[in-house]
């Protein structure tokens, strides 16, 4: 798109997202029926499922409302993050509708009891839902409302060390586990962190998230309800998740059922998304059945992942299976665990999401970007602008500098549902197989004289001089002797570099070594002639 100014910084736009995006009617849909019919009544085409493709999703977790900032109303409120996103022409936004479990600052409400209690939030903004969703109108950004399926923040105490929602305080049975698991930090191990979730085997918990869809559906002009699986994942008490996926596709139908009462009565089409684990098996590793989902038309739009592993996440394989369905995939970035990852990670995140045939990127955290920030989940607004429009632009993307990194374990609640990942990894004499993705076509790179150099860097802990490990990339090979650094650089033969998956091999050979010699970081940097 055109160069335009932003927000009187004099900073130059460089690429639009919404420019980027592939242009479709809001939805494609038969005529529905007038108000007041079922679902059962309403024509369920192909056609009617097709979402809006999207190069860019922005997920904002609502916890903005509790900014100092905002109690001075709307207009202020939206210039903690809208206004960047409309700046850098962000055309999707997913809104959380009942961020969590606490409230912060001045604000002795918890967001959760506008909409539960009917609680005006604050004098000036009864309701900041609205706020979003008419400024979403005016700017031509399409607006999802996201609701968390089972948060469980309040299990590592959060805010206040207890359980404060109403259901979780009166039925305590109707948990995942018990108050007593409460632990004070986040990786206490896995039934610490996921205690304080809502058992869905429970009727009236599927009921209260029923609820929680029908009137976020009735009482906002969103353009559809996301249904957040990954915030937390977790469905059931562990090890009754395959004995139940058939309660959670009854639950999808009657949320799907309701979404669409609501939009024969409005005479449009109200889409529905779904953001699940990001493979096939950790979706049933916590009782979901994507592919019947999305057999049975329930999902129009797949978001895929929480972004914790997205390095190492076989991000293809739910693509292929939503195209097969016809429904567009949106694999997830964790914007600040790939920024700290080192180099150009995020750069590379997106590379590889696009090589895996993304319909666009659900970016995760992309307002807590540890660069230039204004405060709590803040940032400049170039950062908006410099970073949306690089990732957002496969074209754009291609010639820029990338580091490619191999993810480490998440912490448990969100490793359980997530690829596996390889490191760290104790080394010996069996080589240990590490994959690395490459989304860049560092083959074409070479052919046009474009690649400037590539470089696999790794870091291991417990060495001590004179260990030699033995390192294949590919088809290349050397031995290395580690010196006084821990950190190791091996120059790749551009010839060794592939698209796609690439296959590292490390080994520990004989060395002084006098202890656990352990890799705990790999990645490899690619650098391009300008």
């Amino acid at each position: 798109g055109p160069a335009t100014k932003v927000g009187g910084q004099g900073r130059i736009a460089r690429t639009n997202v919404r420019a980027l995006a592939q242009r479709r009617p809001w939805w494609l849909s038969t005529q529905l029926p007038v108000a007041g019919h079922g679902a059962k009544d309403i024509p369920m085409t192909r056609a009617d499922t097709q979402a809006r493709k999207r190069a860019i999703i922005i997920d904002d977790d609502g916890d903005i409302v509790y900014a100092d900032e905002a109690r001075q109303g709307p207009e202020a409120f939206l210039s903690l993050r809208m206004r960047d996103c409309q700046a850098a022409g962000v055309d999707s936004v997913a809104w959380c509708v009942m961020w969590g479990i606490g409230h912060k600052g001045g604000t002795p409400l918890r967001y959760w009891q506008t909409q539960r209690q009917a609680r005006p939030f604050q004098p000036n903004m009864p309701d900041p839902t609205p706020v979003i969703t008419g400024f979403g109108r005016a700017h031509d950004i399409e607006v999802f409302g996201s609701i968390r399926m089972n948060d469980c923040h309040d299990a590592f105490g959060i805010p206040l060390g207890r359980v404060v929602y109403p259901l979780k305080v009166d039925h305590p049975d109707w948990l995942i586990g018990q108050g007593a698991c409460r632990p004070f930090n986040v990786d206490a191990g896995l039934e610490n962190a996921l205690w304080s979730g809502m058992d869905y085997a429970r009727e009236q918990v599927r009921t209260d998230r029923l609820w929680w869809i029908d009137h976020s559906a009735r009482n906002y002009d969103f353009d559809g309800i996301d249904l957040n699986f990954f915030r937390m994942p977790v469905l059931f008490k562990l090890g009754k998740e395959a004995e139940n996926i058939w309660v959670m596709n009854d639950f999808v139908r009657q949320a799907r059922r309701r979404i669409d009462e609501v939009g024969a009565q409005r005479g449009r089409r109200l889409l529905m998304g779904v953001r699940v684990p990001g493979t096939i098996e950790s979706c049933l590793r916590i009782g979901i059945d994507i592919e019947t989902w999305l057999r049975d038309g329930l999902v129009d739009r797949l978001l895929t992942g929480g972004g914790y592993v997205c390095y190492s996440t076989p991000a293809e394989q739910l693509i292929r299976l939503g195209h097969r369905y016809n429904v567009p995939v949106y694999p997830c970035i964790n914007c600040p665990g790939a920024f700290g990852l080192g180099g150009d990670s995020l750069r590379a995140a997106a590379s590889n999401l696009w090589w895996a045939g993304a319909d666009g990127l659900y970016l995760w955290n992309f307002q807590y970007l540890p660069v230039d920030s204004l405060g709590h989940g803040r940032v400049a607004s170039h950062v908006y602008q410099e970073h949306l429009g690089e990732i957002a632009d496969p074209k754009r993307l291609t010639w820029l500098d990338k580091s490619f990194p191999v993810n480490q374990r998440a912490w448990p609640q969100y490793q359980r549902a997530s690829a596996d990942v390889p490191l760290p990894v104790v080394l010996g004499p069996r080589p240990a197989a590490i994959p690395v993705r490459i989304g860049d076509d560092v083959p074409d790179a070479v052919r046009r004289a474009r690649l400037g150099e590539a470089t696999l860097r790794l870091q291991l802990q417990g060495a001590v001089a004179g260990d030699r490990i033995a390192v294949a990339f590919n088809d290349q090979t050397c031995e290395l002797t580690v010196g006084d650094e821990v950190s190791l650089a091996v120059p790749l033969e551009p010839r060794a570099i592939k698209q796609g998956v690439n296959q590292v091999s490390i080994a520990a050979s004989a060395g002084p070594a006098r202890g656990k010699l352990t890799l705990e970081h790999v990645r490899v940097d690619v650098r391009y002639r300008s």
